[in-house]
């Protein structure tokens, strides 16, 4: 009876902590994607401790979890600090994304359900281009573009390959709201994706895909190199040869 009492314990215990360390990595991963904690940053893990009345250890946890995944860096008898950019790796992930969103769009300019297709073309459309306000919110409704072909891509795998890799891109997109002209030139490409699936142009829809994604890639890593500010400069690491 003690035994079992004992191992009853031992699973809540465990649940307990595993919960302590979802609440420490998501909150720290939120800092880093909404870039508040911006590349090369030290992460403030006392100041974690104490707003979240944690103790080290699901704070530890959480770290190790998110150096895992990429986006911290523990550097010996320096500390934590969040991953610089690395240009190579960014290049590589906007191919490797390209390929996958231009298969996806493909399939849902066959499948997209007319009434959803047209739910999304009303929002992308409410931003005007020629005077552009709110480039966040543009920004979300191009991002809500994305989704929308994942989701009717009719192929799950393929959906939650697209997925894994939102979490980078997220973090990508909120370093591009700094750059208002690369938001514009995303929104126009938005615009013609869309008339490909309201025109049902599979063809026209993976290339146009392809093209936006390598352009935005592109884009973001030449406005990194060319930034004059002491955070990009800092965030950068070069790539080698490339390599598609």
């Amino acid at each position: 009876m003690q035994s079992h009492m004992r191992e009853k314990q031992g699973k809540r215990v465990r649940s307990e902590d595993l919960s302590l360390t979802e609440r420490a990595y998501r909150a720290i991963k939120e800092e880093i994607l909404s870039a508040r904690l911006p590349p090369n940053a030290p992460v403030p893990i006392e100041r974690f401790l104490r707003e979240m009345k944690l103790s080290r250890t699901p704070v530890r946890e959480a770290i190790q979890r998110l150096e895992r995944e990429g986006f911290v860096e523990i550097r010996p008898r320096l500390g934590t600090f969040v991953a610089p950019l690395d240009l190579r790796k960014i290049r590589e992930m906007y191919y490797v994304r390209g390929a996958l969103e231009g298969a996806a769009a493909r399939m849902a300019a066959a499948l997209a359900d007319p009434a959803h297709l047209a739910a999304i073309g009303g929002e992308l459309r409410r931003h005007p281009l020629e005077a552009p306000g709110d480039l966040r919110a543009m920004s979300e409704s191009g991002h809500r573009l994305h989704l929308f072909i994942s989701e009717e891509c009719g192929n799950q795998t393929l959906a939650g390959m697209i997925r894994q890799l939102q979490d980078h891109f997220r973090r990508f997109r909120n370093l591009s709201l700094q750059i208002p002209e690369k938001v514009l030139a995303s929104h126009r490409q938005h615009l013609e994706i869309l008339a490909a699936l309201e025109a049902r142009d599979g063809d026209r829809a993976e290339r146009l895909m392809r093209e936006h994604l390598e352009q935005a890639g592109r884009y973001l890593i030449q406005s990194l190199l060319d930034s004059p500010s002491p955070m990009a400069s800092l965030a950068v690491t070069l790539p080698g040869p490339a390599r598609p």
